[in-house]
């Protein structure tokens, strides 16, 4: 069992510069996180341990969990990628939106992208929009691209501002009636942003939040990873499955590969190779 009380060899250095004690727990949380077993785990942190070096950096630790992944069981590797895969999806944030929308698609919501709304006052860029039991959400898909990015207060505040024009401008007309608003990030929110969030009753989904039902949890319960956690898929591959609307790993499982092909100009071969990697990190050891 890893010690509660490490030394001063297992001091590391987090992503903000802190300097703390090496958490055995959060490694080990966050490998059985992937679908991996406990004895795995245990196996992979006892590695892990025998590696630390003074004040090591939470990258370089990262960086050695995914390697010894990637040598027993390669699917977890890919899932323990999550976050890195979503950055992937692209600077501009459209691909964010357009996974967003799968990811909820998937969980029984009628999505949409639209382009934009007209409010009361101005007219409104709309990320996605979902309707659910005859309740319908303006969402906005806030894409960071740096993990240690955090969604403030001014975010929320301008998304309540924006969802108050839009439900003005549907009381005459000029758009779609909204009951909720919810912003979905890979991000995390900063205690102000949640305090006025929650104040407003906004639905609030980050990469850690809310405990019972994060943005990360959605995507591990049911499998919904995104195109992009194939390491080897080149970025015009995601452009040209995205065009295609194809977001999810799990989508291309039992798809119809040549109807693929037609829309996205792959070889059949390289489907063929990408449907064979994306069942693996589905179904990981069932696969």
């Amino acid at each position: 069992m890893p010690s509660k009380k490490p030394s001063s060899k297992h001091m590391i250095t987090k992503s903000n510069g802190q300097v703390v004690p090496f958490d055995p727990n959060r490694i080990i949380g966050s490998i059985t996180r992937t679908g991996v077993d406990k004895k795995t785990a245990r196996q992979i942190l006892k590695v892990i341990e025998g590696k630390l070096t003074p004040k090591m950096h939470t990258r370089a630790i990262y960086k050695l969990v995914t390697q010894e992944l990637e040598n027993q069981k390669p699917w977890a590797a890919a899932r323990y990628s999550l976050r890195d895969a979503i950055i992937k999806l692209g600077p501009a944030g459209y691909n964010f939106e357009k996974y967003v929308a799968a990811i909820l698609a998937a969980y029984g919501y009628k999505t949409d992208t639209p382009d934009t709304y007209q409010g009361a006052c101005i007219a409104h860029e709309i990320d996605v929009t979902a309707e659910k039991d005859g309740r319908a959400a303006f969402i906005e898909a806030k894409f960071r691209h740096d993990f240690r990015a955090t969604i403030t207060i001014k975010d929320t505040m301008a998304t309540w501002s924006r969802f108050l024009d839009l439900v003005d401008g549907s009381k005459v007309g000029l758009c779609p009636h909204f009951d909720e608003v919810w912003i979905v990030t890979n991000a995390r929110f900063t205690d102000q942003s949640l305090e006025f969030g929650h104040c407003k009753n906004m639905k609030l989904t980050g990469w850690n939040h809310p405990h019972e039902r994060s943005f990360a949890q959605m995507v591990d319960l049911d499998s919904l990873y995104p195109m992009t956690i194939l390491k080897d898929l080149k970025p015009n591959e995601i452009e040209q499955f995205a065009k295609a609307d194809i977001m999810l790993c799990r989508e291309i499982i039992d798809i119809d590969l040549n109807t693929v092909r037609q829309q996205t100009g792959l070889s059949m071969k390289r489907l063929e190779r990408i449907q064979e990697l994306c069942q693996q990190v589905v179904r990981g050891d069932q696969a």
